[in-house]
């Protein structure tokens, strides 16, 4: 992994430019297609593609998510984190917690208004849903707060449709010390 941080985004694509590409294609063709592009009127042919292609890349936009979110969720519940957090608020040295492999589920339905003189004239969804296998991770717990994994990884399995047409199905391994971004770390116990 690069000092680039994982997205959503790039668990389905190896860059913004072929998101914005591929959701573009998906919503110039099909029914979903036909349905924006009547809702568009008397517009040109061209000008509604061009519509559709913008569609495409604010949808990819969308995607942009940081993967530390969707843990920084997970882990905010899970049981031997929290435990750790609360310890180290009355002992200043590191707590270091192993956990057993786990998942972590995350599905999103974001949408994309296309808007005609400030007028709504279609909404297209974007449906996201990632299944995430962790493995082998060792986590470190500082002042109640999650500050750095050490060790682990994430199997990526997830698809992704556009307007209810499936685009693309990805499995993807990260090394989570390289891939979440903690800054100055996930609070998982309340101050003292």
């Amino acid at each position: 992994m690069t000092d680039e941080s994982t997205t959503v985004r790039s668990i389905f694509f190896d860059s913004p430019a072929d998101a914005a590409t591929a959701l573009g294609a998906a919503l110039r063709s099909g029914a979903a297609a036909d349905e924006v592009r009547g809702r568009l009127g008397r517009m040109p042919g061209a000008a509604k593609d061009a519509v559709l292609g913008e569609a495409g890349k604010v949808a990819a936009g969308v995607l942009e998510m940081d993967v530390t979110d969707i843990f920084r969720s997970a882990w905010t519940k899970h049981a031997a984190l929290c435990a750790a957090a609360e310890a180290s608020l009355d002992d200043p040295a590191e707590q270091v917690v192993p956990l057993a492999t786990h998942s972590v589920t995350f599905e999103q339905d974001p949408g994309v208004e296309i808007q005609v003189a400030n007028l709504a004239v279609a909404t297209v969804a974007v449906h996201v849903q990632l299944d995430i296998a962790v493995r082998g991770l060792l986590a470190v717990v500082e002042a109640g707060r999650l500050t750095r994994v050490r060790i682990g990884a994430a199997d990526f399995s997830g698809a992704l449709e556009v307007a209810g047409q499936p685009l693309l199905e990805r499995q993807k391994s990260v090394e989570l010390r390289h891939a979440l971004r903690l800054g100055n770390g996930i609070r998982l116990a309340p101050r003292a």
